[in-house]
């Protein structure tokens, strides 16, 4: 009688172990779906607040000055240092990882130039960063909108979009 009870006593808390084995793993996987989902919220806000320090807008104004008058706006190293901070401080999915590299890499190269004062230096990094911060937030837009990324582009013949001289002042205004 006494193993009959054992068993039963056994038989009992098992089932009670297993009930709550299931409810804790029922627990454990939603909370690791909230996890996921608050993580992926957190990253499309990172992203989303980039955009504005990314805004390829900036470069508008400045690119041409840099290439053309061969000097640089003091306004320059505060806009590219701001930009290179923002892709630093965003979590990146990984499939944006060769996007922001690269962008990176021409920001930095710029950045130099800029602190060197060196407009003749910061000729070819301007035209590339510009080209870059235009395909780089095509991107990201494709990206917050789970869209087919586009691959990285080839920096060979990539030229920044050509701006009508009023509208790139009516942009410069809005900024």
């Amino acid at each position: 009688m006494k193993v009959l009870l054992s068993v039963l006593v056994l038989s009992a808390l098992a089932i009670g172990l297993s009930a709550c084995s299931e409810s804790d793993s029922s627990a454990v996987e939603q909370l690791q779906v909230d996890t996921a989902k608050a993580q992926e919220a957190g990253q499309r806000a990172q992203i989303l607040a980039a955009l504005e320090p990314l805004d390829p807008l900036r470069y508008h104004h400045l690119d041409p000055i840099i290439r053309e008058e061969q000097r640089i706006p003091s306004d320059a190293v505060i806009w590219a240092t701001r930009a290179r901070e923002a892709l630093d401080w965003v979590d990146w999915p990984p499939e944006l990882q060769e996007h922001v590299e690269q962008y990176g890499a021409w920001l930095d190269s710029l950045l130099v130039a800029f602190r060197n004062d060196d407009a003749q230096a910061a000729a070819e990094p301007s035209r590339l960063v510009h080209a870059l911060a235009h395909t780089f937030e095509a991107t990201l837009e494709a990206w917050l909108s789970n869209e087919s990324l586009p691959a990285v582009p080839e920096l060979a013949g990539l030229e920044p979009p050509a701006h009508d001289e009023h509208a790139m002042h009516d942009d410069a205004q809005d900024m």
